[in-house]
């Protein structure tokens, strides 16, 4: 396998960027390019690097900054903002905090030793916002959903032009970002120092072994970083933070729509990635949304 099919490419996604208001038609040279390294791209390796996105650095800084103080948070305290199990009287959106070990994404493995904040829906009247302690928290964290969800429909734009499909045949499934019907969740993942390898259970890493399970993710990493992912040739490779770029995978339901010609990948992060310093990333999932009807 050539050796470029086992690395994560690095495309420039001007043509599409936020900062573009008025971003070139499907027939455009601009995107017919943009649209075939973006498939060349999932359909092998199943991620890409993408620079010229055009969400600002400000942005990005003011929002990790948000979080740092979240899960700075002590344990008691993070607790009055916990998920709600999910019961037959409960089946509304995930909002809300996840402690250590509560996730286990492989199922050969102790729970995962990260902790994290779902948000799903904006408009879930029971969930109460960390503003208390974390002032601005719903303002911050509102305004870069928006910005998310902007970047992720023009992704999916661009996926369906490479797919020599109509440019809203993803797109149309998710035009209730940030509602209950949404089906669309943005995820802080906070990994923590390992002081004591003592206290770690045999084969415990920070996040298992596992693929995503929607339609894409895109995620923005600290400087720090620790996400692997594995190449065609069965090898985990790092996904390096390079900065002024976000992270794009493939999930599972992605791959099945595309019948298999978009590749969903396993990913994880190791116990040895960063072991005395804490590591934090942002994930903008999207599952399967509901076409509005006509």
């Amino acid at each position: 396998m050539a050796a470029a099919a086992c690395a994560i490419p690095v495309v420039d996604f001007s043509a599409m960027s936020l900062k573009n208001n008025d971003p070139p038609d499907k027939n455009s040279q601009a995107i017919k390019t943009l649209a075939d390294q973006l498939y060349q791209a999932f359909s092998t390796i199943g991620f890409v690097y993408l620079k010229n996105h055009g969400i600002p650095q400000e942005e990005l800084d003011a929002v990790f900054k948000t979080f740092d103080k979240f899960f700075s948070l002590s344990p008691e305290v993070k607790a009055k903002y916990a998920k709600k199990k999910i019961t037959s009287q409960h089946v509304s959106s995930q909002n809300g905090w996840d402690a250590i070990e509560v996730e286990r994404t492989s199922l050969n493995r102790p729970g995962d030793l990260k902790e994290s904040l779902d948000l799903e829906s904006f408009d879930d009247g029971t969930f109460n916002w960390p503003s208390a302690e974390v002032p601005q928290f719903k303002s911050t964290v509102s305004s870069f959903y928006k910005s998310m969800s902007d970047l992720a429909l023009r992704i999916l734009t661009v996926m369906a032009i490479g797919l020599q499909l109509e440019p809203n045949t993803f797109t149309k499934f998710f035009n209730k970002v940030g509602t209950t019907e949404g089906a669309v969740q943005m995820r802080f993942n906070a990994y923590p120092k390992i002081s004591d390898l003592s206290k770690v259970k045999p084969g415990q890493i920070r996040c298992g072994e596992h693929t995503d399970y929607g339609a894409i993710s895109v995620l923005f990493q600290d400087d720090i970083g620790g996400l692997e992912v594995q190449n065609v040739n069965g090898q985990f490779i790092p996904a390096t933070p390079m900065k002024g770029t976000v992270v794009v995978n493939i999930a599972d339901l992605m791959q099945r729509w595309t019948a298999d010609k978009l590749k969903s990948t396993v990913l994880n992060v190791p116990l040895l990635a960063s072991l005395l310093t804490s590591l934090v990333d942002i994930k903008y999932r999207l599952f399967e949304g509901q076409q509005e009807q006509t």
